[in-house]
């Protein structure tokens, strides 16, 4: 009798054992599951980011092309062919720079699919998705940054040509200092004053190259003093 409850106790043991086996796998399908969907659409991300960072970087060339372009049909003037000069090569380094991201959003698109390709026929998917998220990340932050050279590459391409029809002398600005007002102009309150904040102020527009000493774009308040001087 003995014996037999001792059987019956260990195949009871087997039994709980195997269901409780049966149900922690049973538990690991959806989570595995899951994160083969999160490496695909990951993946998916990364790859129309890297489509994007290249969009951007041919728009880049274009520009920089264009002010190469412009540049070279000549300034009417010395001060002119300076500025137009620094534009380009400041469009020139945008689409460098656009170029290089778009070629790192491209290997991270590709980091990203082969975790995918790792999420859904490997024995590790939760690990692979994490790969692919970070990859996508990577993506999108190059995408970004192609996309902001792209937009400096564009702006100085324009720059090219304002600066081919600079003339020789420099408007004389305002006698009236007041009249100067760099809080008014400076809309968005970042500290500078970019070349559409400055048309609501002729003189200052027409000089905006001259104006902006380094060339960056921007006219901070040590130029506009330094042109006032």
């Amino acid at each position: 009798m003995r014996q037999h409850a001792i059987q019956r106790q260990t195949l009871l043991a087997l039994a709980l054992t195997a269901t409780f086996a049966l149900g922690a796998a049973n538990a690991q399908v959806p989570g595995k599951v899951q994160s083969k969907h999160d490496a695909v659409e990951k993946a998916d991300v990364a790859a129309g980011s890297a489509m994007q960072a290249r969009d951007s970087a041919a728009s880049a060339e274009l520009a920089a092309e264009a002010a190469v372009q412009t540049r070279e049909q000549g300034a009417t003037s010395a001060r002119g062919a300076i500025a137009a000069q620094a534009t380009t090569q400041q469009a020139e380094r945008a689409a460098a720079d656009a170029r290089s991201a778009a070629q790192q959003a491209i290997r991270a698109a590709d980091e990203a699919r082969s975790a995918q390709a790792a999420a859904v026929s490997g024995s590790n998917p939760a690990g692979a998705a994490v790969q692919a998220r970070a990859a996508m990340n990577q993506a999108r932050t190059a995408n970004a940054v192609a996309a902001d050279a792209g937009s400096v590459a564009r702006a100085a391409a324009a720059a090219t040509a304002e600066a081919n029809r600079l003339p020789d002398r420099v408007v004389a600005p305002p006698s009236d200092g007041r009249s100067v007002d760099f809080a008014a102009l400076d809309l968005d309150g970042d500290g500078a004053i970019n070349r559409e904040e400055s048309r609501a102020h002729g003189a200052l527009s027409a000089n905006f190259l001259a104006v902006d000493v380094n060339a960056d774009g921007r006219i901070s308040v040590d130029e506009v003093n330094a042109w006032r001087r």
